[in-house]
């Protein structure tokens, strides 16, 4: 059975018109952290024959910033202080552009920083994927890493905590993953220092090599492993990207980069895992889920809980508490009434100081309550369901 699926996977991988291509640290460095040139030529040349000779749109997403700045300034270790992990990539960002520059060759390449901050809003994110649209009509190829000069998030890892509040995106596994919802691709392939996902540890006796994944259960995501010391992802971090992709609508493949030929895979298969992806949802549901901050959320009671289940909106009647403070328009979580469920994600039509002066109204003086225009807190069509 499995055999079966591979096939159709194949089938859909090679007829695959937009990709992109994330490549981590370890792939594109030597142990003394200078540059692999024989695995980044070798993509290269592959990348260029795709889009010169078929016709494909390719994006690269490209890690190793910092540890190509550390050693230009000498460093030995990854350093422990913040401020020298952004002086390393401002130093690297350029080397690493420099060398993709001169192996592209004639091709147009284009440097894209971003900062978790740059997905997160929604305009931002709408113009983002628009100049990505744009470069890829003029057969440019978009060379994006995370801007770790400005953004810390990546740096220091995510934050959240008990006022609602929580930030996304603390690793290039995932913004390529992002960059590939927002840009509606067929296929997004990491490039990794592992061949694929395996049950256990790699190195372990009893780990068992899957070659396809149809479903990303929550048997799979305890497969994740914690990343080494050069760079920040393991294979968590792949797993929360393949969640996002195949959400999206994309395939997803995670391959070793210093054993194969991109080209070869896409053609004709080889070791790698490959995630099936699930019904695409519309670009506006995938930002309010994997790529907008959080900013608070409210809890609704069992009767709205079924209501929103079935289609409906969110209404005030439904709410029983709000947590965080947030500012119409932001998105918030939906949760149960006793904080434990997680509905979904939504674009809220009040504020939290609004919402929570309309409920001690209703309880206050409810013919002053049915007077005002309230409306629906979150519109159906804001609303981003993830069960």
């Amino acid at each position: 059975m499995v055999l079966e699926y591979m096939e159709a996977a194949w089938d859909a991988i090679k007829n695959a018109k937009r990709l992109v291509i994330k490549i981590g640290t370890k792939s594109i460095l030597l142990d003394d952290r200078s540059f692999d040139f024989k695995t980044m030529t070798a993509l290269i040349q592959d990348i260029k024959d795709m889009v010169k000779n078929q016709d494909k749109q390719v994006v690269l997403v490209t890690s190793g910033a910092v540890a190509a700045g550390m050693k230009k300034i000498g460093m030995k270790e990854r350093p422990r202080d913040l401020v020298q992990q952004q002086v390393a990539a401002a130093v690297g960002n350029p080397l690493l552009l420099n060398e993709y520059v001169r192996m592209f060759d004639d091709m147009p390449v284009a440097q894209i920083l971003l900062t978790q901050q740059d997905l997160s809003n929604r305009k931002s994110y709408v113009h983002f994927s628009n100049a990505m649209e744009m470069m890829l009509k003029m057969k440019i190829i978009p060379v994006l890493n995370e801007n770790d000069v400005v953004s810390i998030d990546e740096l220091v890892g995510t934050k959240s905590g008990e006022s609602g509040k929580d930030y996304n995106f603390s690793d290039n596994d995932v913004l390529s993953a992002l960059v590939a919802a927002s840009i509606n691709a067929d296929l997004l392939i990491v490039m990794s220092d592992v061949d694929g996902l395996y049950t256990k540890h790699p190195n372990s006796k009893n780990a068992e090599f899957l070659p396809y994944v149809e479903k990303i259960t929550d048997e799979i995501l305890a497969m994740g492993q914690e990343g080494g010391k050069s760079g920040r992802g393991g294979m968590a971090t792949k797993l929360k990207a393949a969640e996002i992709a195949t959400t999206s609508g994309a395939w997803m493949v995670i391959c070793h980069a210093k054993k194969t030929n991109i080209g070869e895979l896409i053609k004709g298969g080889g070791k790698c895992t490959v995630f099936k992806p699930s019904e695409r949802l519309s670009g506006k549901k995938v930002w309010m889920i994997f790529a907008a901050n959080v900013d608070g959320r409210i809890l609704l009671d069992a009767g709205a809980v079924n209501a929103v289940k079935s289609g409906a909106s969110v209404l005030l009647p439904g709410i029983t508490k709000v947590i965080g403070e947030f500012n119409k328009s932001d998105v918030i979580e939906i949760w149960d009434e006793k904080n434990n469920i997680m509905l979904g994600k939504g674009m809220t039509s009040h504020s939290s100081q609004e919402i929570e002066h309309f409920l001690k109204l209703m309880k206050q003086d409810i013919k002053l309550f049915k007077s005002q225009e309230i409306g629906e807190i979150i519109l159906r069509d804001n609303l981003a369901l993830i069960l």
